[in-house]
């Protein structure tokens, strides 16, 4: 399975659901069964040996740890492909050296959430700058993929509960820049939106809503796709995978699109593969639960979804998952139209010899 073979599967399947008018058919293609891994001190060849006895064929590592040659060697000869992960406005860094490019609350705040910290998605030089890096990326890792993570605006969606009450989710980003940058794309005169956050979110919630979210949508959308034709001019073979917030259409009032701007049709037009994040058990939901955010990112576009499913407990203190939860998520994630999986991630496996039982039983190692 390489990178191009890849694109060339998912334009397929695209054309055949365009003419066809429906969804695309299941791909005769073996499904990605894929690791996120962010560093390790392992021994290289060791840890090879056990992704493809476990029939692991896509890593999904962090650009310190692909950039390693022998990494980079040893995943060729193996057979598996390699996708730099890319955040995109989770800044940390830039934000402490340039506090000014904070993302700002309706309540006048940062985007600031525990470690979650958003940078405004509309500032120029950072974008410009973003799309650069990634071309670097390119350059230096020559990976298989690109897998660009945090293309959205704010939210700590990891600990928003089934239950949350949709008024309460934080918005962004009202800081002046992108208020200007609304009032152009809205066509209305700049001096008509307050320029207090509180007080601007409340006129555009009163007089254009709709067009918020469509400036919020296409702000995402431009960025994701200047980054993904910036990559393969440079390598016309690299494939693009663009994280999803596990939110369907009409989660939490449209927030896929309302809060995070997040358009899967446009961006499943850009893009190889789509990969929402469906943490289930982070996220107080059942296993079925996966299947249906991948059944509804589906209905919405032909590029083919790649759900991230979690193999430890996270933000649910004393509590963990077991070995028959985690097969009952794995399998639920594999469900057609499922493009394959992705487990978040490897070192919880490395932790926990019952979960990868289940993997090899579940998915078949190569040898």
């Amino acid at each position: 399975m390489r990178a191009a073979g890849i694109r060339t599967l998912a334009l397929v399947l695209a054309a055949v659901a365009i003419g066809c008018g429906g969804a695309p058919p299941e791909p005769n293609a073996e499904p990605v069964i894929g690791v996120k891994i962010y560093e390790t001190d392992r021994d290289l060849p060791e840890l090879f040996n056990e992704w493809r006895e476990l029939g692991v064929n896509t890593v999904f590592v962090a650009r310190k740890l692909a950039s390693r040659d022998e990494f980079h060697a040893l995943a060729a000869r193996n057979d598996i492909e390699v996708f730099v992960i890319f955040p995109v406005f989770y800044a940390p860094e830039e934000l402490e050296e340039n506090p000014d490019l904070w993302a700002i609350k309706t309540d006048g705040g940062r985007a600031k959430e525990e470690w979650v910290e958003f940078a405004c998605p509309n500032r120029r030089e950072f974008r410009a700058q973003r799309v650069h890096e990634a071309v670097e990326i390119a350059r230096m890792c020559q990976p298989a993929g690109l897998s660009i993570d945090f293309i959205r605006y704010f939210s700590f969606w990891e600990m928003v509960a089934p239950d949350r009450n949709p008024a309460t989710l934080p918005d962004t980003c009202y800081c002046p820049v992108c208020l200007q940058a609304f009032a152009e794309f809205a066509v209305v005169e700049r001096a008509s939106i307050p320029t207090d956050p509180q007080l601007a979110a409340e006129w555009i919630a009163a007089n254009v809503a709709d067009r918020w979210v469509d400036f919020k949508c296409a702000t995402i959308t431009s960025l994701a796709s200047e980054i993904a034709a910036a990559v393969r001019d440079f390598d016309p073979g690299i494939a693009v995978n663009l994280h999803l917030v596990p939110w369907r259409a009409d989660d939490f009032d449209g927030a896929i699109t309302r809060i995070t701007g997040q358009d899967r049709a446009a961006l499943g037009g850009l893009a190889d593969f789509l990969s929402p994040m469906c943490y289930s058990f982070m996220l107080h939901r059942e296993p079925a639960w996966i299947a249906s955010v991948v059944e509804d990112v589906s209905r919405v576009t032909s590029c083919p979804v790649l759900p991230s499913i979690q193999v430890a407990a996270a933000y649910r203190e004393g509590e963990s998952v077991s070995s028959t939860e985690f097969e009952a998520c794995l399998r639920a994630a594999l469900e057609p139209p499922s493009a394959g999986v992705v487990f978040w991630s490897w070192d919880h496996i490395e932790a926990d010899p019952a979960k990868a039982s289940v993997i090899r039983r579940v998915v078949g190692g190569r040898g």
